[in-house]
This record gives structure tokens, C-alpha cells and sequence, in this order.
């Protein structure tokens, strides 16, 4: 049976869900091509619809149960060969064999959460994600492929399976995956009240709350903020101060005698666990001392006045290339396209 691409309409469909118990989480999917009669199985299958930029969440069997941790999809699926016995009641039933057909997904990147998600946790919100599961189910035809077994007989449970597809609803309904969603897309902005439901599997819509602030002038005064207090922090402290921004791929150089730092500000009115970066940047940090400062939880009034926020600092900062994830992407166009005037 053909795989069911629910999910490939909407952009914001992201996230998947390995069920493992194996010890270097983080570093591929992998899975065999066929179960024991030969035939294609779902989770196995959809290792091959991950696309790069995908994000991964890793339930470990062995140390929770739990989710631990999220990879990012570096690569397109490819055929493989593995040597693996999966112990599913549906999965693969006999001793393992030599190496056999597999396909494979690269990950990278992997970070543990900083607070699991326990199945303990997940328990404690069944209510919740059946009624998610159960709308999900309305307006999708065919399998979900949820990642969680649920019935009125015997507690929440992870799918019996080993890839599964994870619900960008389900995902947002958690506030332990804070900065997941907030990796997956470029500026995160946290909603006041982010939607419980998708709108629609076959129509793309814009996440609660994600997306740019569309007024300019307001991200303008937020950054300003987060700049004038570096500024003002720097020069309290004796350290001559240039505001470099408009010509540089980091903002304020600070120097005191020989000495000179380079910094990086990032400033937001909700509470940042991810961060956009530009190449610039990136490759700035990477060949000269840089220092991150990010100022997040600022307040800001209908007058465009900011107050209070959150200080944090990163001194000797440089981004790891296999923990960034795309989010966007430069394409030149190509040659011969077709043309006209444009008119109002």
C-alpha cells in the first residue's frame, strides 16, 4: 500500500518521531526495506519521505521512556544495507540475518532537550492529544502514522513502529519543544493562544503565532533596544564601544587597549530558544572572536517603547555548520524565462 503524504501539502509538516532503542541516537534513520514476508511496512516506508531540514525527535526506550532529544534531516533517504531485529509484535519477528536491503536518511545536529517529554508527561495529557488525533482523523483520509497508541483499555504508549509522523499540532501543544518549533522556522514569535487544530491537512495555514512581525517598525525598536543596552553596558565598563551594524557582519566592537571583541545582539519580545543567523554572520564567528548576547522577554508598548528583558551571553561564540538548520533559501532563477510587462 503506497504511502498516505498527508502531511506534503503543508509546509509547517515538519516533524517526525524515531521509537528506538539504540544507543547513537542522532546519528541516521535506518530502517529495512520489507518486513519478514517481504512486504513494504508503513514505518519502515517512511524513512524514505523525509526531506532535508526535517526535524526528528528520538523516543528512547532504554532512558525514559521518553522523548530525549531532536536531530535535523541532512540528506535526501537512500538504499542501504542493515543488520537490525526489531521487536514489535508487528514489526520484524525473526533473529536477525546478515546485512539486508535498508533505506537510510542522514541526521545531524542532535541536541537533548533540556526537559524530556516523558511518557509519564504525555499520560498526564491524553485527553488532550486524543481530541488532537481524533480532529486530525476528520480531515485527513487514509492512516496518520501518529506516533502514539491510544485506546480506552491501557495507557498512552509509543506507536508500535519505528518511524512515525509527528503532528506540527501536537508538537506546538508542548512547551518542552519550545525551541524545536522555534528551529523549524525562521523568527519564531511564541502566540498568546496558539491554535489546538490544524485548519486544514490539504490547505497550508500559518501557524498560530510563527511567522515575521509585520510591522517593521516594531522589530526595528525591539533591536534598537537590545543594541543601546549593549552599547550602554559596555561603556559603564570602561571599553570604548562602535556601533558597526550597517556595514558589518556583527553589530558593536567593543576594545579596550589591544584588546578587541566582536558581537553579535539578537533582541525579541518573546522568549528565544533559537535564533536566525545569515551566513555573514555564521562564517564571521567562525574566523574571528565573537561574543553572542541575545535579549529576549522584552516588553513593548503600543508606543513603540521597550522595557525590562532577559539577558543572556555566549562569550567565545561559534555556530557548529551540523547544528544549523535551514529555514530559508536563496534560488537563481534560471535562464530563458518566459516574460511580459508587468501593469497595475
Amino acid at each position: 500500500m503506497p504511502v498516505n503524504r498527508w502531511w506534503r501539502h503543508d509546509p509547517y509538516e515538519r516533524y517526525w518521531l524515531e521509537i528506538t532503542n539504540r544507543e547513537d541516537i542522532g546519528r541516521n534513520l535506518l530502517a529495512p526495506q520489507v518486513n519478514d514476508r517481504g512486504e513494504e511496512y508503513w514505518s519502515y516506508a517512511l524513512v524514505r519521505e523525509v526531506r532535508p531540514g526535517d526535524l526528528v525527535l528520538h523516543w528512547d526506550k532504554n532512558h525514559g521512556p521518553g522523548v530525549v532529544g531532536y536531530s535535523h534531516v541532512r540528506g535526501e533517504a537512500i538504499a542501504s544495507t542493515i543488520t537490525w531485529q526489531s521487536r514489535g509484535t508487528y514489526g520484524r519477528q525473526r533473529r536477525a540475518s546478515g546485512p539486508e536491503p535498508a533505506w537510510e536518511a542522514p541526521l545531524s545536529g542532535y541536541r537533548r532537550l533540556k526537559k524530556p517529554v516523558t511518557q509519564a508527561r504525555l499520560r498526564e495529557m491524553e485527553p488532550s492529544l486524543r481530541a488532537l488525533r481524533d480532529h486530525l482523523a476528520e480531515t485527513v483520509e487514509g492512516p496518520l502514522y501518529f506516533p502514539f497508541a491510544l485506546s480506552h483499555t491501557r495507557p498512552l504508549r509509543a506507536a508500535q513502529g519505528y518511524l512515525t509522523k509527528l503532528p506540527r499540532t501536537l508538537v506546538e501543544a508542548l512547551p518542552e519543544l519550545l525551541e524545536l518549533r522555534q528551529t523549524a522556522i525562521s523568527e519564531p514569535h511564541e502566540p498568546e493562544a496558539p491554535s489546538p487544530v490544524p485548519d486544514s491537512p490539504r490547505k497550508p495555514a500559518q501557524p498560530s503565532g510563527y511567522g515575521r512581525q509585520h510591522d517593521a517598525k516594531r522589530r526595528q525598536a525591539v533591536e534598537r533596544y537590545a543594541m543601546d543596552l549593549v552599547l550602554d553596558h559596555y561603556r559603564s565598563l570602561g571599553y570604548e564601544v562602535e556601533d558597526v551594524g550597517d556595514h558589518s557582519p556583527w553589530d558593536i566592537t567593543v576594545r579596550r587597549g589591544a584588546s578587541e571583541t566582536h558581537i553579535e545582539v539578537k533582541g525579541s519580545t518573546t522568549t528565544r530558544e533559537a535564533i536566525d543567523l545569515t551566513e555573514g554572520e555564521v562564517r564571521h564567528a567562525e574566523g574571528a572572536p565573537t561574543c553572542l548576547i541575545v535579549i529576549d522577554q522584552v516588553e513593548l508598548d503600543d508606543e513603540l517603547r521597550c522595557q525590562g528583558g532577559r539577558w543572556r551571553e555566549w562569550t567565545d561564540w561559534v555556530p557548529l555548520r551540523e547544528e544549523l538548520v535551514a529555514t530559508a533559501y536563496r534560488y537563481p532563477l534560471p535562464a530563458r524565462g518566459q516574460g511580459g510587462r508587468a501593469s497595475r
